[in-house]
């Protein structure tokens, strides 16, 4: 990225400083990605100038970059930026993580239509981690990416979820559960390899419930209402319990 930090230096007010993507190593915050469909990759910069970060979009014609469009930022640092096809139509939307806490970021979703940016999320979504990918369905992958959400509850246990754009907002994808939990259920085993403790074994619980582990799902309930005044409370194991065993019952 060398040869774009460099051209955008030349582009970029004197003082402005290029964003490090703090979830990818501190790398530049600078992607080439084809935004408005056409098969061309335009060049994406985040950077942060006079306190304020900033998204600047520049397109190429005849061997010169000139700006398309320019957003204003959120929070104080970036953690992710990526380009994927979120929406059924198939052009790239940009996806941007902007840090406004020591483990929150808010999540942006952005896609070009005519001549700007259109925010397709229509309320906040703020997340600890964020992993996107086009997750396998029953009947495999559609081309279309999923936004897996992970929120931090305690320690190194988390709350997640995973959601398509539709529409007008993210929906939750049950049919890429079975897929993808099984990756939240081999996470929350390693932890287990080092700390024994109620929330862990609950979140394996649910991890292997929507995995569609089911006889696995109950051994682990099970051990987590073993630990004396457990977290989450009793109560919420219990309901947890009993879906497993719905689940049980019906297969």
């Amino acid at each position: 990225m060398n040869e774009f930090e460099q051209l955008l230096e030349s582009i970029l007010p004197p003082s402005a400083t290029i964003l490090e993507l703090q979830n990818a190593n501190n790398r530049p915050a600078i992607l080439l990605a084809d935004i408005d469909g056409d098969r061309l990759k335009e060049l994406i910069v985040a950077y942060k100038y006079q306190g304020e970060n900033y998204l600047l979009l520049l397109k190429k014609s005849y061997d010169i970059w000139y700006p398309m469009a320019e957003i204003k930022g959120k929070g104080y640092a970036i953690t992710d930026l990526m380009a994927v096809p979120l929406t059924p139509l198939g052009v790239n939307s940009l996806v941007i993580g902007w840090q406004i806490g020591s483990i929150w970021s808010q999540l942006v979703l952005l896609q070009w239509k005519m001549y700007n940016f259109v925010n397709l999320l229509t309320n906040y979504v703020y997340y600890s981690k964020l992993f996107v990918e086009d997750m396998p369905g029953k009947y495999g992958k559609d081309g279309q990416f999923e936004l897996a959400i992970w929120t931090h509850d305690t320690g190194d246990a988390y709350m997640v979820d995973v959601y398509r754009y539709q529409g007008t907002g993210l929906t939750i994808a049950k049919d890429v559960y079975p897929y993808y939990f099984k990756k939240v259920a081999s996470y929350n085993k390693e932890i287990l390899q080092k700390y024994d403790i109620s929330y862990y074994w609950y979140y394996l619980a649910e991890a292997l419930l929507n995995a569609e582990e089911f006889d696995h799902a109950l051994t682990s309930i099970d051990k987590a209402l073993t630990f004396t005044n457990p977290y989450p409370s009793k109560d919420k194991m219990i309901e947890l319990k009993n879906e497993i065993l719905s689940k049980l019952r019906q297969n």
